[in-house]
């Protein structure tokens, strides 16, 4: 049994997964229309290569990306391009789409899905498998896997890291895919492994999850020396640097990557979605999404195709009650706040929540009474409290001094503030601040040498 190492800080939230953490994972109709984002992942866009008026299959492409960091995206089922247009965005505000008009026959693109043996390919080859495969970071970051795979000259990788905590409240996607695909998700960490000529791995998962837990050690004792690591159900056990921690006993360097240890971490559907594109052929077109939250009347798990709308997915779990508040993609600490029921499902897209006025109701801020509970939270070691008083002042200089730009927005300042403070948002005041400063400045440079 391997040792269990604390990261520093952290809340102990709580859970709140029992509405849909026993449920099966229930499939959701095919909506008459997909709004599918060609912005879906850290990077540049992809590029439309349909126009209105085409017939697509499923899973045939329909953007490409467009550079190194891009990743190409796919049609969820067959039917006709109505058109390329603007629509709602969970966390871009809008964004461009390509909307697709089901034909109700869900007709594979020719030759898919296929049966391929991973085990004959060089990691080149499974490199181009991963990318053609459109496959994000699923935990939310959404960075390009065959970027994260791909590491610089002269680094060697020596261990892989899977990332099961899922530990934001209500959140159960990746428990759910755990339980019901164990195989495929260590079928994606041996190809990982291949990929990065890897041979120590581990696979975290928060110690509320104890089904998650008996199927994937089963499932990866076909892995020589791979551990299924039982970790404390602490938030935010699930950040990169927080899982690292309590896995290997490690502290990732802030401005640092993993790999600066020998070290890549992957989220577990991310892993699965490995073994569809690599094994299968299947591009990522679909994905689990947790729709849960005291406002909403069935929670479920839901398999959805990309492009599905909000709107879509809570009627299919029996809409909304009356004390809706607040409506969030994602989880309650780091999920963003929606406008518009019709946004579409992206890649990034693990949870929807309805939440009331109960859950979501705080006092009105007060001052700081410089308790240091901020402090003692954060994961990153910074000083919490200062960072508003940063924001009123303006004090951007003073800002990068106090490692504002380090700050992940794990959200357990707010949550153990007791004069409610938004802290969290006043980070991202001051990142967006510095973001302007920095662009001007590089314009300003441009034009004088111009």
């Amino acid at each position: 049994m391997p040792m269990i190492f604390k990261f520093r800080g952290g809340a102990k939230v709580p859970h709140h997964k029992h509405d849909t953490a026993d449920k099966p994972i229930e499939v959701l109709p095919m909506p008459n229309r997909l709004y599918v984002h060609i912005q879906q992942h850290m990077g540049a866009a992809a590029k439309p290569v349909v126009s209105e008026g085409d017939h697509v299959k499923k899973g045939q492409l329909v953007a490409e990306a467009t550079a190194f960091v891009s990743v190409p995206v796919h049609a969820p089922t067959s039917g006709r391009v109505v058109g390329i247009r603007s629509w709602p965005h969970p966390s871009l505000g809008k964004g461009t789409v390509i909307e697709l008009e089901p034909d109700g026959k869900d007709t594979w693109l020719d030759g898919l899905p296929q049966h391929r043996d991973f085990r004959s390919m060089t990691p080149d080859e499974l490199r181009t498998r991963i990318k053609d495969g459109g496959l994000v970071g699923l935990g939310g970051a959404t960075f390009p896997t065959h970027v994260k795979l791909t590491p610089p000259a002269g680094t060697q990788v020596h261990t892989v890291i899977l990332n099961g905590a899922e530990c934001e409240p209500y959140l159960t996607s990746d428990d759910a895919l755990m339980r019901t695909r164990p195989d495929d998700v260590v079928t994606g960490l041996e190809i990982i492994l291949k990929v990065l000529g890897a041979t120590e791995s581990y696979i975290g998962i928060e110690d509320n999850k104890p089904e998650a837990i008996a199927a994937m050690t089963e499932a990866a004792k076909r892995i020589p020396g791979c551990r299924v690591v039982a970790l404390p159900a602490h938030y935010p056990q699930g950040a990169e640097r927080s899982i690292i921690k309590g896995i290997l006993g490690k502290w990732l360097p802030a401005g640092k990557l993993p790999m600066a240890l020998g070290i890549v971490v992957q989220n577990v559907t991310t892993a699965a979605g490995i073994a569809d594109a690599v094994v299968r052929g299947i591009p990522l077109i679909e994905r689990i999404v947790t729709v849960a939250g005291s406002s909403v009347k069935q929670p479920k798990n839901v398999r959805a195709p990309i492009g599905a709308t909000f709107a879509d997915l809570l009627l299919f779990c029996g809409g909304t009650s009356s004390d809706l508040a607040r409506l969030v993609a994602g989880g309650p600490m780091m999920g963003a706040a929606q406008s518009n029921v019709e946004a579409a499902v992206v890649k990034a897209t693990g949870g929807l929540l309805g939440l009331s006025k109960r859950d979501t109701a705080k006092p009105e801020p007060g001052p700081c009474i410089r308790c240091g509970s901020c402090v003692e939270a954060c994961p990153m070691g910074l000083a919490p409290l200062d960072f508003p008083t940063l924001v009123r002042e303006r004090g951007w200089q003073q800002a990068q001094v106090a490692r504002v730009l380090q700050c992940v927005e794990c959200g357990s300042c707010d949550y153990s503030c007791p004069a409610n403070r938004p802290i969290v948002h006043s980070v991202r005041v001051i990142k967006k601040a510095l973001a302007d400063a920095a662009a001007a400045a590089k314009a300003a440079a441009a034009k004088t040498q111009a």
